[in-house]
């Protein structure tokens, strides 16, 4: 008979998470043991991780892109106005100022 148990120990065989998270900055010398490793996620500050992180309720996978990359890939639709027709603009076309505007009214949608 074989038994799963669900949230035991973690397998010890993989790398840590630090390694590929977007808030890690890892130092490494020339033996295994020379490794310094620091979290910039935490509220308090930057914190020495001393360990092999396995799960991580603050881990940002840095191989996904933020929402700001995503923002500057996308096309925007922009409505009618005197100057130009209606139509899509990407938004590294944008000026700094209408952008920010862009983001701004992200923001106050998204709030309730």
């Amino acid at each position: 008979m074989r038994i799963k148990v669900y949230g035991g120990t973690v397998p010890n065989d993989g790398g840590s998470l630090c390694e590929t998270c977007r808030y890690s900055r890892i130092t490494r010398g020339r033996r295994i043991d020379e490794e310094m490793v620091f979290c910039d996620a935490s509220h308090i500050g930057v914190t020495r991780i001393t360990f092999k992180v396995t799960s991580c309720s603050d881990y940002c996978d840095q191989g996904q892109p933020t929402f700001l990359d995503l923002m500057q890939q996308a096309w925007i639709l922009q409505p009618a106005s005197r100057k130009r027709p209606a139509g899509f603009v990407r938004a590294t076309d944008l000026q700094e100022e209408e952008f920010s505007r862009y983001i701004a009214g992200l923001r106050e949608h998204d709030e309730p």
